[in-house]
């Protein structure tokens, strides 16, 4: 079931946020308690509790302007977000050179040749420039993730049953209980060793549907410096640019 996005304006006379500032709310099922999320690209993002009355939002909000006012400022949320000039598919050790040409038809198209993706339309709409951006790179996900998850699944004699590419705005992957496999189309931005872990990861709860003792033993099984590359993760965000 996909989570429902509300967008909402705060009421500026009482909220010290820039006028044209929003923010948006999302229902997780997933979620416990309110929490407020602060990203250059998405902006800010309250997210509710599955059953929780939206009532709540606003005087929440309003009890966290300070820390939201401090998020809009370091992370220049008011700012257009510069379009890359280069994308680097560590994963896979890859580097696309990016050329934009303005032209004349309404439609976006992007091309790869020799390492340059030129991506043509009009310049007055930098966003369909990052979506097009954004296409590709799940295509790439989707070129390179699955066998990697292959080859992994054979080295460890972990089997799953099928592999989806997402891409999730909390998550690195998931696993059903069925064996089903999700990843973030993210990954493929990430150095190798834990685009690896992330794999390893949910192989392993092929075998183990929680985080107990007997799991994180078959996860140090495979990789015995697994709490190394955990580490790495919680700092991920150094390898993902605004514009995603």
């Amino acid at each position: 079931m996909k989570s429902r996005r509300i967008i909402t304006k705060p009421e500026q006379q009482s909220l010290d946020f820039a006028p044209q500032h929003q923010y948006s709310v999302r229902r997780s099922k997933r979620a416990k308690y309110l929490r407020i999320n602060a990203h250059p690209r998405r902006g800010i993002e309250v997210v509710v509790p599955g059953r929780m009355s939206l009532r709540h939002v606003e005087p929440f909000v309003r009890q966290h302007k300070d820390w939201i006012n401090q998020q809009v400022i370091q992370l220049k949320l008011d700012q257009p977000v510069e379009l890359p000039k280069t994308i680097y598919l560590r994963m896979i050790d890859e580097t696309w050179h990016i050329k934009y040409t303005p032209g004349n038809s309404k439609q976006y198209r992007l091309s790869e040749k020799g390492g340059y993706l030129t991506i043509t339309g009009p310049a007055s709409d930098p966003d369909m420039y990052r979506n097009k951006l954004n296409q590709w790179l799940r295509k790439q996900a989707k070129l390179h993730l699955p066998s990697r998850l292959t080859a992994l699944s054979n080295q460890c004699g972990l089997k799953y049953q099928r592999v989806s590419i997402r891409t999730q705005q909390t998550r690195w992957g998931s696993c059903s209980s069925k064996g089903n496999i999700n990843l973030n189309d993210r990954l493929i931005m990430l150095p190798p060793e834990l685009a690896d872990y992330v794999m390893l990861h949910e192989l392993c709860h092929t075998q183990h549907m929680n985080h107990s003792a007997r799991f994180w033993e078959l996860v140090k099984s495979h990789m015995p410096d697994y709490r190394s590359q955990q580490k790495q993760l919680r700092q991920s965000k150094q390898y993902l640019s605004g514009w995603l």
